[in-house]
C-alpha cells in the first residue's frame, strides 16, 4: 500500500557568508540518509533559485512524524553539522496540511 502524503514541510533559507553553493548543496543532500530512515516519511525535494536562496520540501505521513523527525534531526551530531551551511536568520520553516493535490 501506498503511504499518502498528509504534511508539507517547507524549509527556505540562504546559507552564511563565506559557504560556497556546492558545499551547501552537499551538506543539504547528505541530510537524505537520516531524513529518508524516519518514521513517516514519503519523499524530499532540494531546490536553489538563481539568486542563492535554497528551498526543501519534505512529504510526510502525518504532523506527528514531521514533528518527531525535526527534533531528533536537532539533537543528531551529523544533521547538526549539515545545518550548520544555514543562515537561520534567513531561514523559515512551517509545516502545511495538503488539502489539494494532483499528479500526471
Amino acid at each position: 500500500m501506498t503511504k499518502k502524503a498528509t504534511i508539507v514541510e517547507m524549509v527556505l533559507f540562504k546559507i552564511n557568508d563565506g559557504i560556497s553553493q556546492a558545499k551547501a548543496e552537499n551538506q543539504m543532500t547528505e541530510l537524505n540518509e537520516f531524513i529518508s530512515k524516519q518514521p513517516g516519511f514519503i519523499s524530499r525535494k532540494t531546490s536553489v533559485s538563481e539568486d542563492g536562496q535554497f528551498l526543501d520540501i519534505v512529504f510526510w505521513t502525518d504532523l506527528e512524524s514531521a514533528t518527531i523527525a525535526s527534533e531528533k534531526a536537532m539533537k543528531n551530531p551529523k544533521t547538526l553539522k549539515a545545518f550548520e551551511v544555514i543562515d537561520e536568520k534567513s531561514m523559515t520553516f512551517k509545516h502545511f496540511s495538503i488539502f489539494n493535490e494532483i499528479q500526471e
